[in-house]
């Protein structure tokens, strides 16, 4: 877990992604917002269910975020990532 511009960011190991929420938001039980690693909020397989790619992710274990790259611990691939934050509007 890591915060960063405004945003919680997580790693959801069991669902192999990335989510984030608007830290404004976390107080209102708001469902995620950011997504990463699989296509939709409602896919859940490691790397896809396709051989590993690099936006692709396998039981990420944590995050950490270091200026506007976050690192990314994917464990069931057995590699580190970093993925440079997307741009996201902060609302206010």
């Amino acid at each position: 877990m890591a915060a960063a511009e405004g945003r919680l960011i997580v790693a959801d190991t069991a669902n192999s992604r990335l989510l984030s929420w608007p830290l404004r938001a976390l107080a209102n039980d708001a469902p995620a917002e950011g997504l990463a690693g699989q296509p939709s909020f409602v896919d859940k397989g490691d790397n896809r269910w396709q051989s590993p790619d690099r936006d692709s992710l396998c039981w990420p274990y944590g995050v950490s975020v270091a200026g506007r790259m976050a690192v990314i611990a994917d464990s069931g691939n057995n590699r580190v990532l970093l993925w440079e934050l997307a741009p996201w509007e902060l609302v206010p």
